[in-house]
C-alpha cells in the first residue's frame, strides 16, 4: 500500500539520515517521488492515525535513541531545480550545496555564500540558515507549502523571519518548493567565493567528524563558541559526544555517540555558561522526541 507514494524501506536504520550519526530506527522510511505523492501520503497517514515525522538530511537535529513506531518521511527525492532567466525554482529536498552549484554553473549570484551550509533547501528555509550578512531569505520570492492537504503559495512578506528562525517553526506547514530571483554574475568569481569559504571552514570547523553544525545561537554582541571555550569545555566529552577542540560551538561524534550523550553535554554547557556569565545559551539545533 505505502509503495504507491514512493520508495519505502521497512524497519529502517536512520544512522545515515542524521549528520550526528545517531543510531536509531523507524517502522517505515518513505521517500515520496513527487509533491502530489507527498500530499497523498500525509493525507493517508493522518486519516489512519499513523505517527510520522519529516526529515531533510538531518543536519540540524538531535534524534532520540529509541525506535520510532511510525513513519519517517524523507524529502530527498524532491530535488528538482528549474531555471527561468534569473528565476530559480527548486524543490525543498535538494541539498543547499547542489542548489548553489547549479546556480553558479548558470552564472547566477546571490546564494554562493551559503554553498557550504549542510542540509536541504527546506531545512535552510525552516531555520533561516545563513552566514554573516547573508541568509537564505535575501533573494527569496515565494515558497509553496503543504497545508491541510493542499498546496499553498506564500510570498516572502507572508513569512515571519528572525535570527535562525522562521514562522515555519511555529506551524505545521511542510515546505516543498521555493522561488528565488538572482542576478547575473561571473562564474569564476562565484567559484572563488565558494573556494575561499571552504578553506575558512576547513581551518575553523571540525568537518572531519560527524556533527550537526553550530549547536547554539550566538548571543547578541558575543559568540557562543567563545563563551563555551572560556569556561574550559573545549574537549569535554560525555560518552563519544565531545565539544570540538577546533570550534567550541560544535559537538562532534567521535564514534558511537548517542542522542542521550549529546543532550547531556548540551545541558552541561548551558549550566556552565550560565553560572559564569548569567547568559542562557539558546539551542540552534532541534531536539526531537518521537513520543
Amino acid at each position: 500500500m505505502l509503495n504507491k507514494f514512493g520508495k519505502v524501506i521497512e524497519n529502517a536504520s536512520l544512522i545515515n539520515y542524521n549528520t550526528y550519526g545517531i543510531s536509531t530506527s523507524c517502522n517505515y522510511l518513505i521517500k515520496p517521488d513527487n509533491i502530489d505523492n507527498l500530499i497523498s501520503l500525509i493525507e493517508y497517514l493522518n486519516n489512519n492515525d499513523v505517527k510520522y515525522y519529516l526529515l531533510g538530511c538531518g543536519s540540524n537535529v538531535i534524534l532520540p535513541d529509541n525506535h520510532f513506531n511510525g513513519v519517517i518521511i524523507s524529502l530527498e527525492l524532491l530535488n528538482n531545480i528549474k531555471f527561468d532567466g534569473n528565476l530559480v525554482i527548486a524543490e525543498c529536498g535538494v541539498s543547499l550545496g547542489v542548489l548553489v552549484a547549479n546556480c553558479i554553473n548558470k552564472s547566477l549570484e546571490g546564494l554562493e555564500y551559503l554553498a557550504l551550509i549542510p542540509g536541504t533547501l527546506g531545512g535552510a528555509l525552516y531555520g533561516n540558515a545563513g552566514v554573516k550578512d547573508y541568509t537564505i531569505y535575501d533573494n527569496l520570492i515565494s515558497v509553496e507549502v503543504v497545508r491541510d492537504n493542499k498546496l499553498v503559495k506564500l510570498l516572502k512578506d507572508d513569512i515571519g523571519i528572525g535570527y535562525r528562525h522562521s514562522s515555519f517553526k511555529d506551524n505545521n506547514d511542510i515546505l516543498v518548493r521555493a522561488i528565488f530571483e538572482l542576478k547575473k554574475g561571473n562564474i569564476n568569481d562565484l567559484k572563488d567565493i565558494v573556494k575561499e569559504n571552504r578553506l575558512k571552514r576547513q581551518n575553523s570547523q571540525p568537518l572531519e567528524f560527524k556533527n550537526a553544525g553550530s549547536v547554539f545561537k550566538n548571543p547578541e554582541g558575543d559568540y557562543a563558541g567563545r563563551l563555551i571555550e572560556s569556561v574550559g569545555l573545549k574537549g569535554y566529552s560525555v560518552g563519544d559526544a565531545e565539544v570540538s577542540t577546533k570550534h567550541a560551538n560544535f559537538i562532534i561524534n567521535k564514534g558511537h555517540a548517542t542522542g542521550s550523550d549529546i543532550r547531556k553535554l548540551i545541558q552541561i554547557i548551558k549550566e556552565k555558561v550560565y553560572n559564569e556569565y548569567k547568559i542562557d545559551l539558546v539551542l540552534e539545533q532541534i531536539i526531537i522526541d518521537w513520543d
